[in-house]
């Protein structure tokens, strides 16, 4: 038999570009295929193909510096990302049919829905790769076939209003979003036996990934870079701030540091920003605070232009007489650490299962997309954390995030500690060479080729 050849195709955003290349790395791994991945311009960097044994190719969604300024930029990369990428592709696999390596699959990840209608064109298979868990999956699939009795699935917890993505919610931020997600749905729903690649554990999610018969769903997760897996402890020294902060986290007592991250697309208005500062002063407790300038301004509200370290300045003094304000640091080395005893995080799916992986309690303070689901499972599912919640005013007061601070490292520690060892147990089996993921990508490739 021939080496199969897999396309790849993946937005540009980092959420959807990391967990891609390692199930790329997975697939070669695990079958030998030839993998070729494919996304736009403003995912190009470097560092990508550094990090997997693959073929790269890019094609312009007519925004190559990655900046999205407003509601009507989304609308327009989304309709270049079609009509561009339909393109694309089809030239492609089209200049490689008669070649030595003719394309045999194709993987996308989501609302990439004109891709696997590109493969079908040609009369090649495709899958979709779920880069979210699978109740959130779930929940999109139950809402678009018109499923009237709400958002109650046996053996799984029972969501509000409050739990839901945010896509599907009554103040949903982007009509333009949901409109995307319906369309993926709806595909899906006409779709013969639809084969899903799920960023999941059997272990994690054993009913979520069962709930529909007529779909194949497949736990390839976790899908995080290796050496999360390894047990590592010490990364090389990159430069004099990575140098500093590793000194900074080592003067530190064990499980004794906040890490407070909300990733790179989330944008905190001032109000929250200053709710969150003051609670980190008043409690008194070291903590570390990644504050990047975010690219993404889509969701930004009038008035609201200042950058995030500017809007703290007027604490800046007082933070850092308890704490550390970082740029940037590596997430894994950090929550990797002996002195971390808790992670503030807008429970980006990523970050979830980073939290996971590494045995780290968690503040969940969900803002958006699938966040509020993931929070319900860590609260409720995984019993790893415990979730803020909002006052009258849509804001998280400091009174609030104190109170589920001290909950995560004093009330309930050792309850959160024992079950994020638990997890960080089955996860690392999982997702380590040769467990259960690898099992199931092996298994499911089998079935094609």
């Amino acid at each position: 038999m021939s080496q199969p050849h897999v396309l790849l195709v993946t937005l540009p955003a980092r959420g959807h570009v990391n967990p891609s290349l390692c199930f790329a790395r997975r697939l070669i791994r695990t079958t030998n295929a030839r993998v070729t991945f494919v996304t736009c311009i403003s995912a190009n960097h470097d560092d990508l193909k550094l990090r997997a044994n693959l073929s790269f190719l890019t094609f312009s969604d007519g925004f190559d510096d990655g900046v999205i300024s407003n509601i009507d930029d989304v609308q327009n990369r989304l309709l270049n990302l079609k009509r561009n990428g339909d393109k694309f592709l089809s030239d492609f696999i089209e200049a490689n049919r008669n070649g030595d390596s003719p394309v045999t699959f194709l993987i996308y990840t989501l609302l990439l829905t004109w891709a696997p209608k590109v493969a079908g064109r040609f009369h090649i298979p495709s899958a979709l790769l779920w880069i979210q868990p699978a109740l959130v999956f779930d929940v999109y699939y139950n809402h678009f076939i018109g499923n009237n009795s709400g958002f109650e699935f046996p053996n799984l917890p029972s969501l509000a209003i409050c739990d839901l993505p945010s896509y599907l919610t009554p103040s949903n931020p982007s009509k333009v979003a949901y409109a995307a997600f319906q369309e993926q749905m709806e595909y899906l729903i006409e779709e013969t036996n639809p084969k899903i690649l799920v960023n999941t554990l059997d272990s994690l999610e054993p009913e979520a990934l069962t709930t529909f018969q007529n779909i194949e769903m497949v736990a390839v997760g976790p899908l995080l870079p290796s050496e999360i897996f390894s047990g590592s402890t010490k990364q090389s020294v990159k430069d004099q701030n990575s140098y500093t902060l590793t000194l900074w986290l080592d003067s530190k007592t064990e499980s004794s540091v906040i890490y407070v991250s909300f990733g790179t697309m989330v944008e905190l208005s001032k109000k929250q920003l200053s709710e969150l500062a003051i609670a980190l002063i008043e409690w008194r407790r070291p903590f570390l605070w990644v504050i990047t300038d975010k690219p993404n301004r889509e969701t930004k509200t009038e008035g609201e232009d200042e950058i995030e370290v500017e809007k703290i300045a007027g604490f800046r003094d007082e933070l850092e007489e308890v704490g550390m304000i970082v740029s940037w640091c590596s997430q894994i080395e950090v929550l990797r650490h002996r002195s971390v005893g808790c992670f503030v995080t807008h429970c980006g799916w990523n970050s979830t299962l980073e939290s996971l992986v590494l045995g780290v309690p968690v503040v969940a303070f969900p803002m958006w997309s699938d966040q509020p689901t993931n929070a319900k499972l860590l609260e409720e599912s995984w019993r790893t954390g415990v979730r803020v919640k909002e006052n009258s005013e849509g804001l998280v007061d400091r009174g609030e995030i104190r109170r589920c601070l001290e909950a995560v490292m004093e009330e309930k520690s050792v309850e959160l500690r024992q079950n994020a060892e638990k997890w960080k147990r089955l996860t690392i089996e999982a997702g380590e060479e040769g467990g259960s993921s690898d099992k199931n990508v092996e298994a499911f490739v089998k079935t094609l080729f």
